[in-house]
């Protein structure tokens, strides 16, 4: 039987089918156009509504004067953060806003918005920076120990992000106040070794030079050594 018989006998013994179930047929291709649109109509709005935040933030990158103070730059990107909050321009707003806050010196404000940030975009490849921005809120509080486990969890949880040496730098200082003189040394060489041409690294290895005298000699553990310590 040649092939365009076969499929015509085939069509042939369904017809009668077709016939007896027509309606629920073409109900079902009927929800299948619906489902079709309606995914087409989302994703149109969803570029769309992508288009619109990058135009937004662009269009308040443009428009903030150059001597604005830090409260009205916050609430301009805010402001876009708030009318777009699941695109990627949204989240780069977010951000930005919190970061001037913290200039604003609302240190609990900007904290809220750095971690408003981290909840909404955990994976995000600016949250290195939010989580360092939230370190340095509590930092700039005054809540020294809170401060020294948010800069470890930078380091610890976005080790490829461009926030770790800063984390680590601050995260020296704190140790340096606290005179803990070991870590602080050891954090400003990492700091120093990860990038000595840049001004914090150059800085960083000044400090680590000058800590230098201030990290107790261990003691040697040479056979000579012993016999004298004994004596």
């Amino acid at each position: 039987m040649e092939p365009q018989d076969a499929t015509a006998t085939f069509l042939l013994k369904l017809w009668p089918q077709i016939e007896a179930n027509k309606n629920r047929i073409a109900a079902g291709a009927g929800i299948v156009v619906v489902i079709v649109v309606a995914f087409s109509f989302y994703s149109w709005r969803h570029e769309q509504n992508q288009i619109d935040a990058g135009e937004a933030f662009t269009q308040e990158l443009i428009t903030i004067p150059p001597n604005s103070q830090p409260a009205q730059i916050a609430s301009a990107y805010l402001g876009v953060a708030q009318d777009y909050p699941s695109t990627p321009a949204g989240a780069r707003s977010l951000l930005e806003g919190a970061a001037a806050l913290f200039m604003e010196g609302k240190y609990t404000d900007a904290q809220a918005y750095f971690q408003q940030f981290l909840d909404a975009h955990p994976d995000d490849e600016l949250s290195g920076e939010a989580a360092l921005g939230l370190a340095k809120c509590l930092d700039a509080e005054g809540r020294a120990n809170d401060a020294e486990g948010a800069y470890q969890r930078v380091i610890n949880d976005f080790p490829d992000s461009s926030a770790v040496l800063p984390a680590k730098f601050a995260l020296a200082e704190l140790n340096v106040q606290g005179k803990n003189y070991a870590d602080a040394f050891r954090l400003f060489q990492e700091v120093a070794q990860a990038n000595p041409y840049s001004p914090l690294g150059n800085e960083a290895g000044e400090y680590a030079f000058e800590l230098r005298s201030k990290i107790p000699a261990e003691p040697s553990t040479t056979p000579g050594s012993k016999l004298y310590l004994n004596h």
